[in-house]
């Protein structure tokens, strides 16, 4: 049976194989997608990679934080809070996050699979 082998980076110097186009995709969304092209950092989805871009490489958020603009964008539905504090316990009452959840998923992102 023939397999599927990635090369894209950082799998070029492992080769992981794949025996079936299936899984190949899933381990392509999950490893090569959403990555900050400013730090490679890898993030779960295309929302979380646009804040933590925002929020880590954006001169602007910076001026906008300064100036005291509620700029913390929830990770959900399109509310901003003035913190960070403000954004998670939003997130905890309005959207059910568990307290544990990592919310600092946006300035260190996920690690590889």
């Amino acid at each position: 049976m023939a397999s599927i082998e990635c090369s894209l980076p950082p799998c070029q110097y492992v080769h992981p194989r794949f025996s079936n186009s299936e899984e190949y995709e899933l381990h392509v969304l999950t490893l090569h997608s959403f990555i900050c092209k400013e730090c490679n950092k890898r993030f779960p989805s295309e929302k979380i990679l646009e804040i933590h871009i925002d929020e880590n490489h954006n001169p602007f958020f910076v001026i906008q934080r300064e100036k005291g603009h509620k700029i913390y964008q929830c990770f959900d539905c399109e509310k901003k809070c003035m913190d960070r504090k403000k954004r998670r316990l939003h997130m905890i009452d309005k959207h059910g996050y568990p307290k544990e959840y990592n919310f600092r998923i946006i300035d260190y992102g996920i690690k590889s699979v």
